[in-house]
Parts: C-alpha cells; sequence; structure tokens
C-alpha cells in the first residue's frame, strides 16, 4: 500500500476500512502462480542426517506404479528413495556397478533403467528394486553412418516394454524395446538448417499415460508425440516474458490433459491447456528462499499432485503442489494430434 500523503484529511472511519482491507490483502496472500510468491511450495525432500545432503541432485523420478519417488543424488553417486509422503526410505549407492548418475525410470515391476557411468561411458544398466545389478542394456540395430550415441536422459513406457533413448549426438529420440533393440526414431532437427541443428541442446524424455514428451530447450518449446514416436505436435513459445519458455528442461502431464514446463533459464513452472495450446500459469520463480528455484535441472509429477524439482544449487528437490495427479497408465488419449 502506498503511504498517507499529507495534507489530506483522514477520518476515523476511513482509516479503519484502509486496515481491514489491508488484512483482507494479507489473509488471501499472493495469487496462485502469481510471480514473486511461492503459494504452491510444500517441503523439500530431505535425508536422515545433519550431515548428509544432497549434492548435485539433478534427476528427480515418480514412480506411479509404487508411489516411490527417486533422486539421482550426482556427485555423492547414489540413488536416493522416498516414499509417497516424501520421507526417506533407503538408497542405493554407486560403485562398481555404476557412478555418477545421470537419468533413471523404474518399470511395473519395480526393475530400475539406470544412465549412469560404467567403466568410464555412458550406458544404460538394469537394477533390481533393492539396487543389485541384472545387466547392461546395449542399444542394437541402430542405423549405418550415425554418431557414436551420446544418451542423455531415458525414460520407459508405462507398461515398460518401450524404452525412450534421447542422443544428444546425433539429435534423435531411439524408441527401443526393453532389451535395446531399436524399433524406431525421431530426427528431432529434421528440416533444419545444419548449422542450427548443430546448436540444438536437448532436455530430458519424459513418459506419461501414452504421451512421450521430449524437451528441446534452445527451441523452447516441448515436442508430444504417441508411443511410436508419431508427433502431436508441439507446446510452448520461444521467449523469456511471462508465459513463454526460454529454455525448457522437463514437463510432466497430468490428468486434465496440462503439461507442466520447467524453465531452467526462467526459474520457473509454466502450466499449458493442450487443448489450445495456451499457459493458463506460473509456478515460483528465481530465488534461493524455499519454494523458489535457481538452475533447476529436472521435475516429476507424482500421482498425488504433487510437482518434485531438483537443483544443483544447493543440492534441493522442493515438492509443490499441483491440482491434479500425473496421467498414469489408465490415461489415454490426452493429447490430440496437431
Amino acid at each position: 500500500m502506498k503511504p498517507l500523503q499529507s495534507g489530506r484529511t483522514h477520518t476515523p472511519g476511513m482509516l479503519l476500512a484502509l486496515a481491514l482491507v489491508a488484512c483482507a490483502l494479507l489473509a488471501i496472500g499472493p495469487a496462485r502462480g502469481a510471480p514473486g510468491g511461492p503459494p504452491h511450495y510444500l517441503k523439500s525432500l530431505r535425508v536422515p542426517g545433519a550431515a548428509d545432503t544432497f549434492k548435485q541432485p539433478l534427476c528427480v523420478h515418480a514412480d506411479l506404479h509404487a508411489g516411490e519417488v527417486f533422486v539421482c543424488d550426482r556427485s555423492n553417486n547414489r540413488l536416493v528413495i522416498f516414499d509417497e509422503r516424501g520421507l526417506y526410505k533407503y538408497q542405493i549407492i554407486g560403485g562398481s556397478t555404476f557412478a555418477t548418475p545421470f537419468d533413471l525410470a523404474v518399470d511395473p515391476d519395480g526393475y530400475i533403467m539406470l544412465l549412469a557411468l560404467v567403466d568410464g561411458q555412458r550406458a544404460i544398466v538394469r537394477l533390481d528394486y533393492d539396487g543389485r545389478f541384472v545387466e547392461q542394456i546395449a542399444l542394437s540395430d541402430l542405423p549405418e553412418g550415425i554418431l557414436e550415441p551420446q544418451p542423455i536422459s531415458i525414460a520407459l513406457s508405462p507398461a515398460g516394454d518401450r524404452l525412450y533413448v534421447l542422443d544428444q549426438a546425433n539429435f534423435r529420440l531411439w524408441i527401443a524395446d526393453a532389451g535395446g533393440r531399436m524399433t524406431g526414431s525421431v530426427d528431432l532437427v529434421v528440416g533444419q538448417d545444419p548449422k542450427r541443428a548443430r546448436e540444438e541442446i536437448l532436455g530430458h524424455v519424459d513418459t506419461y499415460a501414452d504421451v512421450v514428451l521430449v524437451s528441446r530447450s534452445m527451441a523452447g518449446s516441448v515436442l508430444l508425440l504417441d508411443p511410436d514416436g508419431v508427433s502431436r505436435g508441439t507446446i510452448g513459445i520461444k521467449g523469456t516474458s511471462s508465459c513463454e519458455s526460454a529454455f525448457p528442461v522437463a514437463a510432466a502431464l497430468d490428468t486434465s490433459g496440462n503439461v507442466v514446463i520447467l524453465d531452467q533459464q526462467r526459474t520457473l513452472m509454466t502450466v499449458w491447456q493442450t487443448s489450445d495450446r495456451r499457459c493458463v500459469e506460473e509456478i515460483s520463480g528465481i530465488g534461493e528462499q524455499p519454494g523458489y528455484l535457481y538452475q533447476p535441472a529436472d521435475l516429476t509429477l507424482d500421482g498425488r499432485g504433487r510437482l518434485y524439482v531438483s537443483q544443483g544449487f544447493e543440492g534441493r528437490v522442493q515438492i509443490f503442489e499441483h491440482q491434479t495427479g500425473a496421467a498414469g497408465p489408465d490415461a489415454r488419449d490426452l493429447v490430440a494430434p496437431r
């Protein structure tokens, strides 16, 4: 509120009215999703022990089958698992099996598909639900003439029968069966000028229901695909103004058909309706206090409507409230092709 100007007369009744208005505004608080306020913030994930903190938790994944949340704590060389309430359950320490976890997905039987370093090279390994090594998954039947793949993100279909691998070296999304045998691919720079194509930066691949979401960070948009890689259009508008996408790095789909995009450059989340490709809300903003973000890296949505956002700065994984839960295995055709 502006200070009262000198020289004006204010009766006791007017002052009382102003006081009541001020109290009402304080009680209401900032608008839901308004920039500059964290009205959605619930809490942060914590590991027991005052000295035990995350260090570079750059991947977070909600297992919609078991309700658990997995965090790739990269510099601590471990996976940390929490229950649906956000309480610590256990951890899987890397070592001879894997190091430096980059991304993961969990199948309906609880097996973990992990992208990490194995003998100094990026590789995909399957672990059982206790973290024991099962096998290494090698991509096979790749086309000739491509560069050595550089996988930066992975995802599984809800049934666990399709593996999606985002390849930064070839700017492709590889689609394989659970054993790594190639069944299809999506060229993410098709039709682009070769110089511009080489500058493409990709984020994460995420899967919800029968929709595959690929964050194309430099393009400022998220590509929506069906399980076979057929395009359902894009969402997001490149830019740095309100309700635009400067550098999207991850996305989630809820049961209403809305897409939540994590924007690393604008350090917030935007919510988009897939029906008309319109941005309807912004969540959080830049800052160091709880409920704010700084260089966010990954996002996931659970079945209870909680958004988990990880960031390397200060080792945070924060939980935000969303209006509805994730589009799970039972949801179909939430996004119409465009």
